[in-house]
């Protein structure tokens, strides 16, 4: 199955120069662990609550002045909207990682997909746990 058609298309997105603390209400708002960084349409960066955690709080940065391009995820792994979910489960494997923006052939953000998306629709994690 195409990513196009299982991959979350309401993405909660940020600007580099975004505050952390704007990003960081914007994801307790939308209940999300993550924001993807966005510019000109295309995933730049992400932006988890992790980042937030040891980039900013532990480093004890200012939340209120700190841009997101800071301390954001540069190196992002994204997968294609005509890629099959089992090609992106292997890649996430390999990255260890639990959340990719989908973007289609002109690059442009145009979902998210997560390790319990993909779980899920494999059968293998309910809904509810």
């Amino acid at each position: 199955m195409s990513l196009r058609k299982i991959s979350k298309k309401k993405v909660v997105t940020v600007k580099p120069d975004d505050t952390v603390i704007k990003a960081a209400r914007l994801m307790g708002e939308k209940n999300v662990g993550s924001v993807v960084v966005i510019k000109n349409k295309k995933p730049v960066g992400i932006l988890t609550d992790r980042d937030i955690a040891i980039r900013v709080v532990a480093r004890r940065a200012d939340i209120n002045t700190t841009l997101v391009k800071h301390v954001m995820t540069k190196k992002i792994v994204t997968g294609r909207d005509d890629q099959r979910a089992s090609e992106l489960a292997k890649v996430m494997h390999e990255h260890g990682i639990r959340r990719v923006p989908i973007v289609n052939k002109k690059g442009a953000l145009s979902g998210i997909i997560t390790l319990d998306d993909l779980l899920y629709m494999m059968g293998l994690k309910s809904r509810f746990f």
